[in-house]
């Protein structure tokens, strides 16, 4: 009778082998792994860019109806030695120009949702003798401003979602090139250099050095200041959705030229979560990554719109 030879084993896997592998397959996932997390952050990136684009495009369509840009921020504080003094609309201090966007940018149930009666601050007394507070922050008014649009949030942006009920965005206009030095002056709210003032609405005529060489948004983080966490709805001196070139690109918090006389230690910077700079719209619609280290007299002088500077970006 004819036996048929039994197979031979393979010999298991040593532990030394078993070792070897593993090894092999962490050095594959440490290479691999910055190549993806890098991806993740281009497109990322690229859709914040996107973004800034629908900002500006939204501005220049708000431009075609009114033939102004939209204000940085609507109405006047409630001071009397104020620039706008006791105009009617000092009792709508702190809404952000963004909100005047909205139905640019396929909002428009957000945007009356608002009312308009009042601002996004609570005015205080002395608004014009006195402020009717009776019909602020309605029920609506509240959901509106707990309200996040994905357009003003860029996904690279790890900021918490709310401050004391009200969202938080990624971006802010850019107000000019002079900012926390001058402190409390109330004057330079509504006369600094660039395109975007409390109250006043630019034309495109007043922006002298040209759409293609001023910023008009750029990219904000949480945490620039003690008293704000970048509300996109709000706007104020140096904090929230209304910032400065003062102090340079990615100014840690706390750090920098400060204005602490009034609500704490603003440095009024932009500021991003992508490595070594961050995303600025351009008055014609372009977008720009610009590095964190480019020259100061050159950042601030892309945040002037008629300072005739020679920039190359």
């Amino acid at each position: 009778m004819h036996f048929s030879p039994l197979p031979k084993r393979r010999p298991a896997f040593t532990l030394v082998e078993l070792l070897v592998v593993i090894a092999i397959i962490g050095v594959l996932v440490a290479l691999l792994l910055p190549a993806v997390q890098a991806a993740r952050e281009a497109a990322r990136r690229t859709q914040c860019t996107n973004q800034l684009k629908q900002i500006v495009l939204a501005m220049h369509n708000y431009f075609d109806t009114n033939g102004r840009l939209p204000p940085g921020r609507m109405g006047c504080d409630c001071w009397t030695a104020d620039v706008c003094g006791t105009r009617p609309d000092s009792t709508r201090p702190g809404t952000s120009g963004f909100a005047m966007i909205l139905p640019q940018l396929e909002q428009q149930t957000l945007y009356d949702q608002f009312g308009w009666q009042l601002g996004a601050v609570e005015p205080a007394t002395g608004c014009g003798g006195t402020a009717d507070t009776s019909g602020w922050k309605t029920a609506a008014v509240a959901a509106a401003m707990a309200t996040r649009p994905k357009v003003f949030v860029c996904p690279s942006d790890t900021s918490q979602s709310q401050r004391g009920g009200t969202a938080t965005g990624s971006y802010a206009m850019v107000h000019g090139s002079v900012g926390p030095s001058r402190g409390t002056d109330q004057n330079m709210k509504h006369y600094n250099n660039g395109s975007f003032m409390y109250r006043t609405e630019i034309r495109f005529s007043d922006i002298l050095d040209g759409l293609s060489n001023t910023m008009f948004v750029g990219e904000v983080i949480e945490a620039h200041t003690s008293q704000s966490s970048n509300r996109w709805m709000i706007a104020g001196r140096h904090v929230d959705s209304l910032r400065t070139a003062e102090n340079p690109l990615n100014t840690k918090p706390g750090q920098g030229i400060l204005n602490t006389a009034t609500t704490g230690q603003e440095n009024g910077a932009f500021a991003s979560r992508h490595p070594q700079g961050g995303n600025f719209a351009f008055g014609d619609g372009r977008v720009q990554f610009l590095n964190q280290n480019i020259a100061l007299a050159t950042y601030r002088g892309l945040a002037t719109r008629n300072g005739s500077e020679t920039v190359q970006p």
